[in-house]
């Protein structure tokens, strides 16, 4: 048993969800609601049959920090909403406090993800090129200006983020294993 909060086979049926999830974002760089949305779903079921009111709360929780700190992300472009739905499926399986651990550790890995990709690509030169331009106006004028990048420059291209949710995901269930 991982823990009270994440048995084993809730940790089983978060796994599988998640390869699903990772699978489908590689392939087609698309996440079913049938996976998140029932993913969310499932795992506030599943802590309200464990736990009733209190498990429900669990869940809801869970689910509502892994969405709340993506959404953000989401907002400003930077991911999709499978993503973000998918990280509160996450949520709703582990628990506010996994959850959160979670989505950290998800991100870690999305941000090494994405410096892993531009550097196989060669988009590492114009990254900072962009971003020392930036500081450059930052220190010369005192105001803060973001440059987008260039259309086709490889900082543009979307790579399949339910890898990193997998990765965070997962060594969030290798943690609780270790409590």
């Amino acid at each position: 048993m991982l823990n009270s909060t994440v048995p084993n086979w809730l940790a089983s049926l978060l796994i599988m969800i998640l390869i699903g999830a990772v699978w489908s974002d590689i392939q087609r760089h698309r996440i079913p609601n049938i996976l998140s949305l029932g993913g969310i779903i499932l795992g506030i079921a599943a802590h309200t049959w464990m736990n009733g009111a209190s498990g429900l709360l669990t869940g809801i929780g869970g689910a509502t920090v892994g969405m709340g700190i993506f959404l953000p992300f989401y907002l400003g472009q930077g991911m999709g909403a499978g993503d973000v739905k998918l990280m509160g499926a996450a949520g709703a399986f582990l628990g506010p406090e996994y959850a959160l651990l979670a989505t950290g550790l998800s991100l870690g890995s999305g941000g090494v993800l994405a410096i892993v990709i531009l550097a196989s690509r060669g988009g590492l030169k114009p990254l900072a090129t962009r971003y020392l331009s930036t500081i450059k106006c930052l220190s010369v004028t005192g105001k803060l200006s973001y440059i987008p990048p260039a259309p086709g420059e490889v900082a543009t291209i979307k790579f399949p983020y339910a890898i990193a949710i997998g990765i965070g995901t997962l060594a969030t269930l290798w943690w609780i294993t270790k409590l």
